[in-house]
């Protein structure tokens, strides 16, 4: 069994449903603990994206709401990191990607078979 955070849980549960906008899980993040501030936010993002991409959890959404410029789910975080934390600030208008989770999430997180 993969051992998960109570905040990877909860993304991971929300995503196991449908594709989830980069600004929604950064929504998420930020309500897990409130007293974060940007950087503390968007370190923590940049973190449980790096361990999800690693792990083979993500890619970008098959059919986004919106098109994305990124050609894979690996230029994610070197995208977030050109902007820095300015791209998940609350005021930003930055454009963010859609992600979904891979068949290989549902594989590693028992729980998340019996979910779809």
């Amino acid at each position: 069994m993969v051992p998960l955070t109570p905040l990877e849980s909860e993304v991971l549960g929300l995503m196991s449903w449908d594709s989830y906008h980069l600004g929604e899980i950064v929504s998420v993040v930020r309500g897990a603990d409130p007293l974060h501030d940007d950087f503390g936010v968007y370190r923590t993002l940049v973190a449980l994206l790096e361990s999800w991409i690693a792990r083979g959890w993500l890619t970008l959404a098959s059919r986004p709401t919106f098109p994305t410029v990124l050609p894979s789910v690996e230029q994610v975080v070197p995208y977030l990191e050109q902007y820095g934390v300015q791209a998940i600030a609350e005021e930003s208008d930055i454009a963010l990607p859609e992600l979904e989770l891979t068949e290989q999430a549902f594989r590693d997180v028992e729980w998340l078979r019996g979910v779809v």
